[in-house]
């Protein structure tokens, strides 16, 4: 009975997977009906493309099977056939057209008409173009041949030598490897040639390029004499996640677009940037962040609202060819500028940088920057009218609409293309580098629980005077070269951030004993807030408390207007706890004031 029942179920296993096999095929068969060929057509070989190419083939071909694209055995690649016409497909987004003619290979039949065969694979490897993982083979043209096939490429596990610039011009390009490598585990790794040029592009700044992902690469860029590593010029929705950048003149450019996602980036080494301690004649940055120009609608002179350019970057890495100490050193982390909206989710962890985020408009520091001019509008000189009607010299304002700004239709004034706000910046995440946040002219700021600041070269957090509407919420600062917080703008608001010891380490505190404060409200502040925060030194009985170095817990200049402070600890200031130089412009609260002095 066992034996009977068990044989019984064999058969009907068996039963049951021939059922499965014959409605695969059934299926097979349907689909292949539908790409508008038999199961049973005709299949011919050939060694590459081009040979592929050069043949006549006969009605009854239904297929054709190369053994590589551009080499023969490397990697093979079947063309299938679609018709007498040229083989149409629907981008996301869009309407039927033409494939490009990287898609398919035409084959003549009959000597005479022609006939189109897609390829299979929407995306091969870049071996198939005739890439070489070999020393001294320069594979642009590899690379930026299998980009051109439209849907991205893979790059296999090598060190691949490029002499120009990756060219991604085709929506949802993707360029991925393997993984970073590093430390000899292997990887897919790009090495660049010497020149200026930009190591890999994303678009051609005229149009837009949309869901394109740079992905599992090393990028080195040390024989660079400029250009980027990676520039995005006018893209939608592009990721940028697991690479490591060593060496690039610049790290990576977003320019005008809408929605970037870098995560998992580690970038060491950024060369571009000099001058003095007292100013720079030229800024590096790991990643730089810009838009676009305030448009004028035509016909009706009603500003355009612009696309809010979004950018969310998580667990990024940053070091310059500099030591942090080094005055000359000019390097940013992340640096924000020309109407770039929006920062979200930023986790930073920088070494060796000047700023770790540098926020400002672009007028101070790359006066060079080619403004994009849409089609229809053109650059006019910015104007001003006083109340007589006289027209005046150009000046740079921000009053949308008002007299001093020309609202002429279709027209982009040529000073305030650029001069864009900042806004809705959060930021969080480790820092151990020259100088954590620098706002220069930025609007709309918050730094959410940044969990550790500690800076080399100046303030770890500085609001200038042009800046406004900046928050920064719990974390701590510990170690600042100068103040720990200095606010020169208006409407701040510092909350829950522990502030303690302006200084370097043990054998600098006696050197910046007494110079600095925690919290520095300048002449220039306009309504600011200092809430529940502990300030001055770490309380007594705290593990290695090493005495502090705060001048003064908050120290509030002459002339700034409307400080508030409440609920504040304060412990171990030198001179005292608050320095009030403005008089019943500042206003105290519910504070514990702790003992002064070390």
């Amino acid at each position: 009975m066992t034996q009977d029942t068990g044989f019984f179920l064999t058969r009907r296993a068996i039963s049951h997977r021939m059922f499965l096999l014959l409605y695969r095929l059934a299926c097979i068969c349907v689909t292949v009906s539908c790409f508008g060929f038999s199961a049973f057509g005709k299949e011919v070989a050939a060694g590459t493309r081009a040979e592929a190419e050069g043949m006549i083939l006969g009605p009854e071909v239904e297929s054709v099977r190369t053994t590589g694209y551009t080499e023969a055995g490397k990697g093979g690649a079947l063309y299938v056939f679609s018709g007498t016409a040229i083989p149409q497909y629907q981008p996301r987004g869009e309407k039927m057209q033409d494939r490009p003619t990287s898609h398919y290979l035409v084959g003549k039949a009959n000597g005479q008409d022609r006939r189109y065969y897609l390829l299979a694979e929407e995306r091969p490897d870049v071996l198939q173009f005739g890439a070489k993982p070999e020393p001294g083979f320069d594979n642009t043209q590899s690379f930026n041949d299998a980009l051109a096939y439209g849907k991205g490429a893979f790059v296999p596990r090598g060190r691949y030598e490029i002499q120009g610039t990756i060219l991604a011009r085709e929506d949802a390009t993707v360029l991925y490897g393997t993984g970073p490598g590093g430390n000899n585990t292997g990887g897919s790794e790009l090495f660049f040639g010497p020149g200026e040029g930009d190591c890999i592009q994303f678009g051609d700044g005229v149009n837009q390029l949309r869901w394109g992902k740079l992905s599992r690469l090393t990028i080195d860029a040390k024989a660079r004499t400029g250009g980027n590593a990676i520039f995005a010029f006018f893209n939608f929705q592009l990721v940028i996640e697991e690479l490591r950048i060593n060496n690039p003149y610049n790290g990576i450019r977003l320019f005008r677009g809408l929605g970037f996602m870098i995560r998992d980036v580690v970038m060491s080494r950024i060369r571009a940037g000099d001058g003095t301690a007292d100013g720079p004649t030229e800024i590096g940055y790991g990643i730089k962040f810009g838009g676009a120009p305030e448009l004028y609608e035509m016909g009706t002179s009603n500003k355009v609202k612009r696309d809010t350019h979004v950018l969310y970057v998580e667990n990024l890495s940053f070091g310059s060819a500099k030591l942090e100490t080094d005055p000359t050193n000019w390097t940013v982390g992340l640096w924000c500028t020309e109407n770039a909206a929006s920062v979200n989710g930023a986790t930073l962890k920088n070494q060796n940088v000047r700023y770790g985020v540098y926020i400002s408009r672009a007028k101070n520091v790359d006066p060079s920057d080619r403004l994009m001019v849409p089609e229809g509008y053109r650059m006019v000189p910015a104007t001003w009218t006083d109340s007589a009607g006289t027209k005046g010299p150009a000046r740079k304002t921000y009053a949308y609409g008002s007299k001093e700004y020309p609202v002429e239709p279709g027209t982009v004034p040529n000073l305030n293309g650029r001069f864009q706000d900042l806004t809705l910046f959060y930021l969080g995440g480790d820092y151990l580098g020259g100088e954590y946040v620098y706002n220069d002219e930025g609007s709309g700021v918050a730094i959410y629980n940044p969990h550790f600041m500690r800076s080399y070269q100046g303030n770890c957090v500085y609001m200038g005077p042009e800046s406004k509407d900046m928050s920064i919420y719990g974390g701590q600062v510990i170690g600042a070269y100068k103040n720990g917080l200095e606010m020169n703008g208006k409407r701040w608001h510092i909350s829950g951030v522990q502030i303690y010891r302006p200084s370097l380490d043990g054998k600098n505190r006696e050197a910046h004993k007494g110079k600095y404060s925690a919290i520095k409200v300048g002449a220039t502040s306009v309504g600011g807030d200092v809430i529940n925060c502990k300030i001055g030194n770490e309380p007594p009985g705290s593990p290695n408390r090493g005495g502090s170095t705060a001048r003064f817990g908050i120290d509030i200049a002459a002339g700034a207007k409307g400080t508030w402070y409440h609920g504040n600890r304060f412990d171990g200031c030198l001179e005292a706890n608050v320095n009030n130089e403005a008089g019943e412009q500042t206003q105290a609260g519910t504070n514990r004031m702790g003992a002064a002095g070390d």
